[in-house]
C-alpha cells in the first residue's frame, strides 16, 4: 500500500510539470495605473471649427497636399477635395499622437479625435452634423482593458523606435464576442532575438498569443510562439 502511494505521488508530480512549463511560456503585457483622462484627449476639444478652403487652395501642391509648421513646432498636413470634403492631421512637436480632423465640403467640422501616430484611432472622438452641431461623442478606449500606455511601455522595453515608420499599433474589438485584440509591428528585440516582429495580444487576459518574426522584404515569416 505504501509503495502504491509513493508511485501515485511521483505520477502527480511529473504530470504537473509539463502543465506548469506551458503556463510559464505565456507572457503578459504589464498593466500600468493611468489617469482617468489620457493626455492625448487633452489635444482635442469638442469646439466647432472650420477648414480654411481658400488658404488650402492657394498653397496646395500637385499632390493636393498643404504641409506647414506652426511656431510651436507642430506639423500640419491638409488635404482633400471640394466634392468629398477636407482633412487635416496635426502632429505636435515630439509627440507620438496625431490630431485627425475631417470637414464637410462646406468647410464645417465633421469629426475629430486623436490617434497613435496616424494609424490607430484612440481616445475620445467627436462627430458633428453639417451645420456644426455636436451629435456624438465616443470613447474608443472604453471597450479595452489594455491601454495605449501599456503598449508603449512594452514597445520601449523591447527597444522599438516609437517614432519609426516601422512601428505601428492596431487594435480591434468584436461587439458580438466582446473580445479585443492588439496587433503590434516593430523593429527591435523580443526576448533574446533581434529583428522585425509582429505580435498579437489578447486584450482581456493581456496574454501574448502569437509572436512572428518577419524575415525579409518578400514577407517570409517565422512563428516564434503561438498559444494553443
Amino acid at each position: 500500500m505504501k509503495e502504491l502511494l509513493i508511485i501515485g505521488l511521483i505520477f502527480i508530480v511529473f504530470s504537473c510539470k509539463p502543465q506548469n512549463k506551458k503556463q510559464a511560456e505565456v507572457e503578459k503585457v504589464k498593466h500600468y495605473q493611468v489617469e482617468n483622462k489620457q493626455e492625448y484627449n487633452n489635444l482635442v476639444t469638442n469646439d466647432f471649427e472650420t477648414f480654411d478652403i481658400k488658404r488650402f487652395d492657394e498653397n496646395k501642391d500637385e499632390a493636393e497636399d498643404y504641409i506647414y509648421t506652426l511656431p510651436d513646432g507642430s506639423i500640419i498636413r491638409e488635404f482633400g477635395y471640394k466634392e468629398r470634403g477636407y482633412f487635416s492631421q496635426i502632429v505636435p512637436e515630439k509627440s507620438l499622437f496625431t490630431i485627425s480632423k475631417g470637414f464637410y465640403p462646406n468647410s464645417n467640422i465633421k469629426d475629430k479625435g486623436p490617434s497613435f501616430k496616424d494609424n490607430c484611432e484612440i481616445g475620445i472622438w467627436y462627430e458633428f452634423d453639417e451645420k456644426g452641431k455636436l451629435i456624438k461623442e465616443t470613447d474608443l478606449d472604453k471597450p479595452f482593458k489594455i491601454t495605449i500606455k501599456d503598449i508603449i511601455e512594452f514597445l520601449k522595453q523591447n527597444e522599438a523606435d516609437l517614432f519609426s515608420n516601422f512601428t505601428s499599433i492596431n487594435r480591434s474589438y468584436d461587439e458580438v464576442t466582446k473580445k479585443g485584440t492588439w496587433n503590434l509591428i516593430y523593429r527591435g528585440k523580443y526576448k533574446d532575438k533581434q529583428g522585425m516582429f509582429s505580435i498579437e495580444i489578447d486584450d482581456l487576459t493581456a496574454e501574448i498569443i502569437e509572436v512572428v518574426k518577419i524575415l525579409g522584404k518578400e514577407g517570409e515569416k517565422e512563428v516564434l510562439f503561438r498559444k494553443e
